[in-house]
């Protein structure tokens, strides 16, 4: 019975130290590797717009649950838009990831997309791509670079597009030292982008490529992505949601998942609430990108695949007309559905867009963000 309680003590106290190391973001070693650990947890971590989360890597909230769909809830597991940032002197980076679901890939988009990591550092002022993790399976364990010069760097990490995460740890050398990173230059409020698989980042190679993130990185903003495959509807749930956050910016980019009929009452709710709770944050409406088959069709007013976006579009148009005279300077439109180009080259699918389809994307909304953010400082 001694024996035993003494086993008993010693599980506890152990479980007791590791919980400190973690807390103390002093990490474990594992010594046949070379490199020691630590939860990125205990780092800087962007993209969740909720504390009250059920899971540390869900991006909706607990009492979610209750007021949205089974599919929306389901995809609110997914980690588009949440970046780990942090400091290391370390001349390699390694990472450990376990995976929430067994599919690695989608049919249109590829695994590392889907279901990897995207590794970015600081570079004389600005982010530059610096290497990947390949998911093999739902657990995984990679070398994301190595054989870096001596010396301290700032990292971003993206995580998983269309997967979710159970757990990330952070792997560098022993010896070398890893510390959260600092507020950003400009100390912004996150942007929050809601809206559909584009948004998620559908289908960018890596989960740095989506547009939101393009966009974060130009202007060194962090970014909560609310995108939603084939969810991004604009329900009044959703915008009671969206009304609870408090970003410096809200990016409503639903219309391709919506039918036509429910655009104008579902944005003139999205927009009373937001304007009721968050006066003060400007608000940015995106219209539909068309398809990039389109040239290959007669003119909108008698192809189904222009009309559809041309109505979607319009209804959207006179909802911003009826209501931008109440936002003093704050309501902002992009109404440009040829967002994706003119050349046919910007998709993997016709709608969804290949990683030149979101370098564009956020080409066409960036100068609009630039305005947004100076209106709210």
């Amino acid at each position: 019975m001694l024996f035993a309680r003494r086993t008993v003590m010693f599980r506890y106290g152990l479980l007791v130290i590791l919980g400190l190391l973690v807390t103390m973001n002093i990490g474990y070693a594992d010594t046949a590797s070379g490199f020691v650990w630590h939860d990125a947890k205990t780092l800087t971590f962007e993209g969740r717009g909720w504390n009250d989360t059920d899971g540390f890597y869900k991006r909706f909230p607990a009492h979610a649950k209750a007021t949205v769909d089974a599919d929306k809830w389901a995809s609110s597991d997914k980690t588009p838009g949440m970046v780990v940032r942090f400091i290391s002197d370390s001349t390699a980076i390694r990472a450990k990831w376990s995976l929430s679901s067994p599919d690695l890939a989608l049919k249109n988009m590829d695994a590392i997309g889907v279901s990897g990591l995207d590794l970015y550092a600081r570079y004389n002022g600005k982010w530059r791509w610096l290497g990947v993790g390949k998911p093999t399976g739902v657990d995984n364990e990679a070398t994301l670079i190595e054989d870096l010069p001596a010396g301290k760097r700032e990292y971003a990490l993206y995580l998983p597009l269309y997967n979710g995460l159970t757990s990330l740890e952070i792997g560098i050398k022993e010896g070398a030292k890893i510390e959260p990173a600092g507020p950003r230059p400009r100390n912004l409020k996150p942007v929050v982008f809601y809206g559909t698989s584009v948004t998620q980042g559908g289908c960018a190679s890596r989960p740095g490529m989506e547009y939101p993130a393009i966009i974060g990185r130009r202007l060194d903003v962090p970014i909560i992505n609310l995108g939603f495959s084939g969810g991004g509807k604009c329900e009044p749930e959703v915008a009671d949601l969206l009304a609870e956050l408090d970003p410096q910016v809200f990016v409503i980019d639903c219309l391709g998942n919506m039918k036509v009929e429910d655009v104008d009452g579902r944005l003139r709710y999205l927009l009373k609430m937001l304007k009721q709770h968050r006066p003060n944050t400007p608000v940015i409406l995106v219209a539909v990108t068309a398809n990039q088959s389109w040239y290959a069709f007669p003119p909108a007013t008698s192809s189904p695949m222009h009309a559809k976006a041309a109505n979607l579009n319009a209804a959207m148009l006179k909802v911003y007309k009826d209501n931008v005279s109440q936002w003093n300077g704050k309501l902002l439109c992009i109404p440009n559905q040829r967002m994706l180009g003119d050349d046919s080259e910007a998709s993997v699918d016709g709608s969804h867009p290949s990683d030149l389809g979101h370098m564009r994307m956020a080409d066409a909304i960036t100068p609009t963000m630039e305005k947004a953010l100076r209106i709210r400082q």
